[in-house]
């Protein structure tokens, strides 16, 4: 066997070992030895192998795959600027915290810094977006069978160092193995793939012989939750619970802070502010239009409270922002060493949502409060949206996936205005699905692969579906992340593309004042007049086109009962009408709350 094949037999097998189910690919050949063991793993039924041709899908692809099951997937490139491709799925990853092993061939260091071809300095490449990266040498070409052993020593326990990295408990996120292979690059013996495994169980190559990874990282690390009067009582000498509380979530995943968040609130009588990604539409005391009743500055003013609890990484309305700034105290809860706080102004970070106190009561006045002007709000939305403007518009797109959304489903939705606007307009419409996007730094590459991971990482222990609520740059900007070989198995995915033809999220914001009209489509919004479904049925998957509320709505229905991969392009009104009609809706929301 040569030193290549070996070494690729060795990590996979130990990848294997360590509990990885999923890995991307992306051909190349520097990386063949990786690429012919994990076919063979395939074939064994040991785990599946996805593969993709552009390395950025397969990035994001890996990063969806973790970012539900919490088990890093592996994505596999090989030298050269294949793996400068990753770097968006890394960063995404590293601040969101997902488990994800990059797994990258390169030449040996003998053939760096010498004008080899496809060779570049991959060492180091993502800096300081993963948590560990490590250079593996070049196996040497002969070696004993005590030499063997020796490096397979090596072999195994970094691999085993790598992914314990990955899923470390108070930092999970990215890590770079990066694997130096000597030609020759592709098997020499002619070993099947049961004989390549029994390889892996006995001889100089073997791994622990009760198939156990060859280290377990048992540091066991995590934060103890504490009553919130006895935060206080740490803190101040006073354990007395302020009634005008707020709890604000925002992007997170975990059922458990979930379940957390409901009980203070149901226990303080303290509403609940969540992004969608926060998946607190379940909870008892969770607020439909939270940021929107934060926009009216009269609100606002007469519901500061006296202290504020975030969860997750905060950032989607400013007028949140503004009102956590507000607080009197602010309680942050974050178990990482950089914890989030964009606001500077958390008073103590703790590391789980405190539980609820352990003795005392709270009056309802100020829940109530904010629940009668959540319904002002909510009928106020309704009759704007669903008599006073003709236009069907983003937020029409966003409340009909949130219900379409089945409930032990996923939701993805992608940034910008989809985001937004199911955050103000259907927070609560997907109930108990699970509700994810790329939130770690919210850009809009990638999202058409990550939901795709997601999906089929939710879809083994669920049949229900997944709805994708993307932009149509958004959607464009990830197209390959379509471009699946036929061998591969489908989800039951709809992605469902809010077309308003270029960036409608800045006539919102201050480049969307009329002074910068005269550029602003060029700059700003650029319209591609994208034929998105003629694309979508290049690629071989069905494509419905809607211009009504009713035609998404039968559209969802009918993706959603076939099965399989969907894409429904939403056509939207003008941006300017979009623009306009939130303003119609703000206008109604601040008569209706004037009359409260």
């Amino acid at each position: 066997m040569n030193p290549s094949t070996a070494l690729s037999r060795v990590i996979v097998d130990e990848l294997l070992r360590c509990g990885i189910t999923d890995v991307v690919l992306a051909p190349g050949s520097r990386s063949a030895g990786l690429a012919i063991a994990l076919a063979a793993a395939e074939s064994r039924g040991e785990l599946t192998l996805h593969v993709r041709v552009d390395e950025r899908s397969a990035g994001f692809l890996a990063l969806g795959l973790g970012k539900l099951s919490g088990v890093p997937a592996v994505v596999v490139t090989t030298s050269g600027t294949s793996v400068a491709n990753l770097l968006p799925a890394i960063i995404e990853a590293d601040y969101s915290n997902v488990p994800l092993l990059a797994l990258t061939a390169d030449r040996p260091a003998a053939l760096r810094g010498i004008g080899a071809n496809q060779t570049i300095n991959q060492v180091g490449i993502f800096g300081a977006s993963v948590r560990v990266a490590i250079d593996m040498t070049a196996p040497e070409v002969s070696v004993s069978d005590d030499e063997w052993t020796t490096q397979n020593r090596v072999w195994r326990s970094t691999v085993a160092r790598a992914i314990a990295a990955t899923t470390d408990v108070m930092r999970a996120g990215p890590v770079h193995l990066n694997v130096q292979f000597a030609e020759p690059l592709v098997p020499t013996d002619n070993h099947t793939p049961e004989e390549q495994l029994v390889a892996m169980q006995q001889g100089p190559l073997a791994g622990r012989s009760d198939g156990r990874p060859w280290v377990a990282d048992a540091r066991l690390l995590g934060g103890m939750s504490l009553p919130i009067d006895e935060v206080f009582e740490m803190l101040f000498d006073d354990s007395t619970i302020p009634e005008r509380g707020l709890i604000i979530v925002g992007d997170q995943a975990d059922g458990e802070v979930t379940d957390l968040v409901d009980e203070l609130g149901d226990a303080l009588g303290w509403p609940i502010i969540g992004e969608p990604s926060g998946n607190v539409a379940a909870c008892d005391t969770s607020l439909a239009h939270g940021a929107l009743l934060l926009a009216n500055d009269e609100f606002a003013d007469a519901h500061v409270p006296d202290v504020v609890v975030t969860l997750g990484r905060i950032g989607l309305s400013r007028a949140v922002q503004r009102h956590i700034a507000r607080a009197k105290f602010h309680i942050a809860v974050d178990s990482q060493p950089q914890w989030s706080d964009p606001t500077r102004t958390a008073d103590v970070v703790v590391a789980s949502c405190p539980l609820p106190p352990s003795e005392g009561e709270i009056g309802s006045d100020w829940l109530e409060s904010w629940q009668r002007a959540d319904l002002l709000a909510a009928a106020a939305i309704e009759t704007v949206l669903a008599g006073e403007i003709a236009s069907f518009t983003g937020m029409h797109v966003a409340r009909a996936c949130g219900q379409a959304v089945p409930e032990d489903g996923v939701f993805f939705v992608g940034p910008s205005w989809p985001v937004r606007h199911v955050y103000n307009f259907a927070a609560n419409a997907s109930g108990s699905a699970v509700t994810l996007g790329n939130r770690g730094t919210s850009g809009i590459d990638g999202c058409v692969s990550t939901a795709w991971g997601a999906t089929v990482a939710a879809q083994r222990d669920s049949e229900a579906a997944c709805v994708a609520l993307l932009g149509d740059l958004t959607f464009l900007y990830d197209i390959n992340g379509l471009r699946v070989p036929a061998s591969e198995a489908r989800p039951n995915l709809v992605y469902v593309v809010s077309d308003n033809n270029g960036g409608g999220i800045f006539s919102q914001l201050e480049q969307g004042a009329p002074k910068f009209a005269d550029s602003f489509d060029r700059v700003f919004g650029t319209p591609l007049d994208a034929d998105i479904p003629a694309t979508v049925a290049a690629l071989g998957i069905a494509c419905a086109v809607v211009n009504s509320l009713d035609e998404l709505n039968a559209a969802l229905k009918n993706s959603l009962a076939s099965g399989g991969v969907h894409v429904i392009v939403a056509r939207t009104c003008l941006r300017a009408d979009e623009a306009q009609a939130l303003n119609t809706v703000n206008s109604a929301i601040e008569e209706a709350l004037a009359t409260a």
